[in-house]
């Protein structure tokens, strides 16, 4: 059988990932790497990202990989980009992101995304850890072995001390004074309707009418000294914000509060809390948890083993799972797909020799 062509778009830290584990994949083959940054355009896309080299040269055109014509394109930017999203479906190349396109119901992309899907005969899907993950997957999928459901909770506490960009980690709102962040409302923002579509995909899911998400609080944990992240080099000093938690509700079903989720973004471990929850103090406690009240009640807790480096352990996660779904999303309907629409992804490139 012919193997699945696809594009990395993007060589973060799950983007470089991918290109390292689509090396002999026995389902997909790599034709294509789009990059940002100048410095990194017109090589071997292999020996970009620490692996041997594949022969795949990258650039910095989306027009080339739209020219390659692969079946799929794999999207780990930082932005979501619509405009690049509808050329590639146009094209008829599916697309799998790491941002925005949760699930498209309801949302003000969607005419146009499924336009582009319908006229390029293609479908297109997102997914990550949040959302994609603990906010919807998981609580969907263990939903299934429990019945009269009062409500459902969420916790995710992500260790950012690993991540490899400085960028990344602020664009949370970490690395500043409080009141120093200019963008922290547009944080606040995006972070509620991103957990609202979330919410949204286990409303239509559960068969419950879906109705509003609110942000209930937002908590900083501020730097007890200075000190440097080594992976990404920046620099928090004393009294910036060194952590952030946001505590999201949405309601369905005349106003009941059926869905409760907390996210909490750290850089190390031994944060005061300023109300709520203590966060997290140990590596060994496990990053997500799933609670659901109901018949019978459940509580799932979803991590790695201790030892493991949680940083690279979180982007690896994204990774693969991006590549797992990869092949279901070609072979899925034309138009907006969620794990609604296909059957729960398996790993895709059998067991390790």
């Amino acid at each position: 059988m012919a193997k699945y062509r696809v594009a990395q778009c993007y060589t973060g830290p799950v983007g470089a990932e991918i290109v390292r584990r689509m090396a002999g994949h026995p389902l997909m083959e790599l034709v294509g790497v789009l990059v940002h940054f100048p410095e990194k355009v017109g090589r071997d896309s292999g020996e970009l990202v620490g692996a041997a080299p594949n022969g795949i040269i990258t650039t910095d055109s989306l027009d080339e990989i739209i020219a390659l014509k692969p079946d799929a394109a794999i999207w780990s930017g930082l932005v979501n980009d619509l405009d690049a999203y509808v050329r590639l479906l146009e094209a008829g190349i599916n697309v799998y992101t790491g941002i925005g396109c949760y699930y498209l119901p309801g949302m003000p992309e969607e005419p146009r995304l499924t336009a582009a899907a319908l006229k390029g005969g293609a479908s297109i899907s997102a997914g990550g850890n949040i959302p994609g993950l603990i906010a919807d997957v998981l609580p969907l999928y263990v939903s299934g072995y429990t019945g009269r459901i009062e409500q459902l909770r969420m916790w995710q506490r992500n260790d950012m001390a690993a991540g490899p960009s400085a960028v990344q980690i602020q664009s949370l709102g970490v690395g500043f004074y409080p009141g120093e962040c200019e963008w922290a409302e547009a944080i606040n923002e995006g972070m509620t309707n991103s957990m609202g579509v979330s919410a949204h995909m286990v409303a239509d899911g559960l068969g419950v009418e879906w109705e509003d998400v609110r942000l209930e609080r937002v908590e900083y944990a501020l730097a007890p000294e200075d000190y440097v992240l080594p992976a990404s080099g920046l620099e928090i000093r004393k009294g910036m914000v060194a952590g952030v938690r946001w505590t999201i509700v949405a309601r369905a079903d005349g106003g009941k509060d059926f869905y409760r989720l907390v996210n909490e973004q750290s850089t190390r471990l031994d944060h005061v809390s300023d109300g709520g929850d203590e966060w997290r103090r140990s590596y060994d406690d496990p990053a997500w948890r799933v609670e659901i009240d109901g018949d019978p009640p459940i509580v799932v807790t979803f991590g790695w083993p201790s030892g493991t480096q949680p940083g690279k352990a979180c982007h690896n996660l994204n990774a693969a799972r991006a590549m797992n779904v990869v092949p279901r999303l070609i072979k899925a309907k034309p138009g907006g797909v969620s794990v609604l629409d296909f059957p729960a992804a398996a790993a895709s490139d059998g067991l390790r020799g």
